[in-house]
């Protein structure tokens, strides 16, 4: 009788089966939390879009969206991206300054 325990096993790698097995998915609690930030996301977005709302809460919902950008694209993680976007608060009026390529005229009034 053949010996299958070392069969079994050349056959798997010259098939290819278990290299087609491997998969790059993200942990559970990534993929989680990548749906999380994306409606979170979304949110601010809308909120961000909508010109009907005033402009300091437009503008604080910007700085949100880029908080979540600059955490996820520093740690490649949806779950410190959320975390960055769920602590993110909004400074006083009097410690505001403009960004760089922010958004700073709303349509309203006179320029």
């Amino acid at each position: 009788m053949p010996n299958f325990r070392c069969t079994i096993p050349l056959l798997l790698a010259l098939s290819g089966f278990t290299q087609a097995q491997v998969t790059h998915a993200l942990p559970e609690n990534e993929e989680i939390c990548r749906e999380s930030v994306g409606k979170l996301l979304i949110e601010q977005h809308a909120i961000f879009s909508n010109n009907q709302i005033a402009p300091d809460i437009r503008r604080a919902a910007e700085r949100a969206i880029d908080t979540t950008r600059e955490a996820y694209s520093k740690n490649e993680s949806y779950c410190q991206a959320q975390e960055a976007l769920q602590a993110y608060k909004t400074k006083n009026k009097e410690d505001f300054h403009y960004r760089d390529g922010e958004v700073n005229y709303f349509g309203r009034g006179n320029i």
